[in-house]
């Protein structure tokens, strides 16, 4: 939550941004059916800090820099649980089985909501990771048979959770888009093609198919902008071959993501295990064509060759083709955009989020 008001140098993620929450919990400030309090954990305290935003209750609480994992997340789990017997809560929503959380919440004593933002063992089976992403794709497979209901964003996500054998109730949620996407306009220049990738700098994310499409001499009209950050080695060999045509953005504010998006004629995510990126849905929101693979849940967004283009991971050329279709053509690529872009707007209302979230509570109860 590195939104909360005078707070935000405690929370600042050292990974990607959980954008969809921010404006999940401002839309619950006008409901008066539950008290709700938010715990997160950050190195960047010595002591449990409370914040008050929105009429609910954030809970920062201290944890370790590094090695969490490796201690499974121990002292975590062991101050979350301590917070949870002080509040006492009636249900416990867990987010996310990347970190401490919901790995936290099994077993926790009080009735567990999992909400699904990745999917570890999907995407294990799926490509090759860090030997990280493999243990906690084993705590996730625990966590999946301790929780009462579980929520995913696509019919897709709980299909692979049905094939992992889980058999209690699964929700399909969309998680709401920042009101930003829906604020700003999309304003490409039309002469100057650009193609845009937002994500982790990991293989898995199918970066380096994007880098090796466009060192084609037909790409050297075109431009690749690469908005994320990561330390392989492999993606900083990538960067140091890349071609003058592929700048490097690094890191940026989520403040800052709707105003360079709004200047790319399309995103292109050759992702190769994906569950819902957020990234696909701001880009319909705002109206940008979509390039991506079936291999998640974000080709649910897209309808091949009508507003965005299903590709192959690790067929070069003919992501090169679709990226020359889209970037070749401007008065094509505006309509592809503008083509289920209202639908999209529709669907991916914050305000729908936290209704949803409010009755699985209320059914919960």
């Amino acid at each position: 939550m590195s939104c909360l008001p005078g707070r935000e140098e405690k929370t600042i993620p050292s990974a990607h941004y959980a954008t969809w929450l921010p404006q999940l919990a401002a839309a619950w400030e006008d409901q008066d059916d539950f008290e709700i309090h938010w715990l997160t954990v950050s190195p960047r305290v010595s002591q449990a800090l409370l914040t008050t935003a929105w009429n609910q209750q954030f809970h920062i609480l201290p944890c370790r820099e590094k090695g969490r994992a490796a201690r499974l997340y121990w002292q975590d789990r062991r101050t979350i649980r301590e917070m949870l017997g002080r509040i006492r809560p009636k249900i416990v929503h867990a987010w996310g089985t990347e970190d401490t959380y919901a790995w936290a919440a099994a077993g926790c004593g009080y009735p567990v909501i999992l909400s699904m933002q990745g999917i570890l063992s999907h995407y294990g089976l799926c490509h090759f990771a860090h030997p990280k992403i493999y243990f906690q794709a084993l705590l996730e497979l625990f966590c999946l048979f301790q929780a009462q209901r579980i929520t995913v964003e696509t019919t897709w996500g709980r299909t692979v959770l049905r094939q992992r054998g889980v058999s209690c109730p699964i929700d399909v949620v969309e998680y709401g888009v920042r009101e930003e996407f829906f604020q700003t306009p999309w304003e490409p220049d039309p002469e100057k093609p650009v193609a845009l990738f937002i994500g982790s700098l990991l293989p898995m994310k199918g970066i380096q198919d994007a880098v090796q499409a466009f060192r084609s001499p037909e790409m050297s009209g075109y431009q690749l902008w690469i908005l994320g950050s990561g330390g392989h080695s492999g993606i900083q060999a990538l960067r140091a071959r890349s071609p003058s045509n592929v700048r490097w953005l690094g890191r940026r504010a989520h403040q800052e993501i709707p105003t360079i998006m709004q200047k790319a004629w399309c995103l292109v995510l050759p992702t190769r295990a994906d569950s819902s990126p957020n990234v696909v849905k701001e880009a319909r929101v705002m109206g940008l064509p979509v390039l991506t693979t079936n291999l998640g849940g974000q080709a649910c967004y897209l309808q091949d060759g009508r507003d965005g283009y299903l590709i192959f991971p690790g067929q070069i050329a003919h992501l090169k083709d679709r990226l020359k279709s889209c970037l070749g053509d401007f008065a094509k690529t505006r309509q592809m955009g503008d083509l289920g872009r209202q639908a999209y707007r529709e669907v991916f209302l914050p305000g729908k989020t936290a209704q949803a979230f409010l009755g699985l509570y209320k059914t919960m109860l």
